[in-house]
């Protein structure tokens, strides 16, 4: 919990582009580590998107809900999560060299593992106010947009300041990241429809 609140200390001086919030993250071997378990802490907007998603299949017609597959639609979307947890990690591990952040590496992993539990938190607030039936679809679909936004702007934030990295580098690797979302969640939905 120590950890917990300390990260989250961080990540809220990162959201305010404050580079004195890396000192609350625990930047070792064992803390680079331990970080990727952050992924636990997703669990819950993990399952309410899928929740949503689910929801979007069945009010378009698309699939009737005891036709759905169920099983082949949560593993796949199991495993999406697991390769998009790790995926930007390996690939900048081995690019990390050749644009020169090997130094930075660890640190910048650590905080974009931790700080993905305040990402989070937006559409976990808008996705539990739709699944409530407090905002219809229109609106959830567009706070979802404003929070994407948001976070994308922060995951540059947490790039620049984490490998103290130039404007092009940081933005590089945000799109890397978002594309590679944007790859694993198309790959994911092929797998569970095949």
């Amino acid at each position: 919990m120590n950890e917990i609140r300390a990260a989250l200390d961080g990540s809220w001086l990162l959201l305010r582009n404050r580079p004195e919030g890396m000192a609350f993250f625990d930047q070792s071997l064992q803390g680079f580590w331990r970080s990727f378990q952050v992924v636990f802490l997703l669990i819950p907007v993990f399952l309410l998107s899928g929740q949503i998603e689910k929801q979007g299949y069945f009010s378009e017609n698309v699939y009737h809900p005891e036709a759905f597959p169920d099983g082949a639609y949560w593993t796949a979307q199991l495993l999406g999560l697991g390769v998009d947890w790790i995926a930007l990690p390996i690939i900048l591990a081995a690019l990390a060299a050749p644009i020169g952040i090997s130094n930075r590496y660890v640190p910048f992993i650590v905080a974009r593992n931790w700080t993905s539990l305040l990402a989070s938190v937006p559409f976990l607030i808008t996705y539990s106010l739709f699944m409530l039936g407090i905002i219809p679809l229109g609106i959830m679909v567009l706070l979802s947009l404003t929070s994407l936004v948001v976070v994308l702007w922060y995951r540059f934030l947490v790039a620049r300041i984490a490998l103290q990295a130039t404007i092009s580098l940081a933005v590089g690797i945000v799109i890397l990241d978002f594309l590679l979302s944007l790859v694993i969640a198309q790959i994911v939905t092929i797998f569970w429809q095949v």
